[in-house]
């Protein structure tokens, strides 16, 4: 439902700032009336495996601001495998207060639910079936449209294909293969705090005899800017407290928006069962009946290039070496008329199977993936 969450709390709401600044405060960076602390374990506590939140503390010009970075499954199961649900949000609470005790910072149960969130990422763990995995899905992935889609600055396809990231300055979706992951060096890994439990998941999979397939799809607001502005378009408010955003109907919303605006919405045809090309001639004639059979033909044309290799990214790349950039615009315009005749029903199955495990929003467990 949601993973990582940065909390805003005003000074006068917590421990005064000269007992705040006890044993453990470290000054990371200072500026012209800047000074940000962090807090750190002691070297007991690193070794203890318990999952702690990253406090830190900002001071501007004599203004305070406390902020506390978590993963929320991390913090009550240990792993981020397992997923949150809303019947969770009392134990969230009680967890993260006892944490924070332990780091010498005492903060009641009404200030944490009421904190102010700054940054959070909604995101859903989708268990395939049927031989898909994850991996295979993100290769498919990889051939979409995205340069233009809500601002996208760039993308990239890491990790030997486990991960695509789709890049804006103030947001990201981020869609990778989690059981892997696991075990990935934190340079190289997206989940780069990794819990003792997480490490020992990969080999408890292993020992079944098969990894599950699990794909990743995970909105970052990294912003507080951003992050009104995705609340407000879906219909929510902005400037939300820790209980707001800790909703099943705000982070499905987010997850299926971000999915569909950049995945679904104008690339649904790439993953269409392929009929062959006279069918889709047919099925364009039948769908638009005064197309003309040159622009069907090339229509039929373009739908071969787009799902072959490396999809509309590699088309993209080959034509604008021979055409300007106006010339690729057209043909892509060109494509919408191959997504509107696509249907969803006739589809490769891990789309449906996305689909419904989003719109169901059912948490995934670990005891869902181990054989019984």
């Amino acid at each position: 439902m949601v993973d990582t969450v940065v909390l805003s709390i005003q000074p006068q709401k917590y421990v005064s700032e000269s007992e705040l600044f006890g044993a453990g405060w470290d000054l990371q960076n200072t500026s012209r009336g800047y000074r940000k602390y962090v807090k750190n374990q002691s070297a007991r506590q690193k070794q203890d495996g318990i999952y702690r939140p990253r406090p830190r503390f900002a001071n501007r010009e004599g203004t305070g601001l406390l902020q506390l970075e978590f993963s929320i499954p991390k913090l009550i199961f240990g792993n981020n495998v397992d997923e949150v649900c809303e019947k969770d949000f009392d134990i969230v609470l009680q967890t993260l207060q006892a944490r924070l005790r332990d780091l010498g910072i005492w903060l009641f149960e009404p200030i944490l639910r009421k904190a102010s969130v700054s940054v959070f990422h909604p995101s859903k763990n989708i268990l395939l079936t049927d031989s898909y995995t994850a991996s295979g899905v993100i290769k498919e992935l990889k051939k979409i449209n995205l340069t233009q889609k809500m601002d996208l600055t760039r993308d990239s396809f890491k990790n030997d294909g486990h991960s695509l990231h789709l890049h804006a300055n103030s947001h990201e979706l981020v869609v990778y293969d989690k059981i892997p992951d696991l075990t990935k060096p934190k340079g190289r890994a997206e989940d780069k705090d990794k819990t003792p439990m997480q490490l020992s998941l990969f080999q408890q999979f292993k020992k079944q005899g098969r990894l599950p397939e699990v794909l990743r799809i995970e909105a970052r607001l990294a912003n507080k800017r951003k992050m009104n502005a995705v609340l407000e378009k879906n219909g929510f408010c902005k400037n939300p407290t820790f209980e707001d955003i800790f909703k099943e109907s705000v982070c499905k919303k987010i997850v299926e928006s971000y999915w569909d605006e950049m995945v679904v919405k104008e690339n649904l045809f790439l993953f269409g069962l392929s009929p062959g090309p006279k069918q889709t001639m047919k099925n364009l004639t039948k769908s638009y009946p005064v197309i003309k059979p040159k622009e069907a033909a090339y229509l039929v044309g373009l739908d071969q290039l787009c799902k072959d290799g490396d999809g509309i990214r590699e088309l993209r790349g080959m034509l604008e070496k021979q055409a300007t950039r106006r010339t690729w615009y057209r043909i892509a315009k060109d494509m919408k008329k191959l997504n509107a005749i696509q249907n969803p029903a006739h589809c490769h199955g891990w789309i449906k199977q996305i689909r419904e495990q989003m719109e169901s929003f059912q948490p995934l467990k670990i005891d869902d993936l181990l054989c019984k």
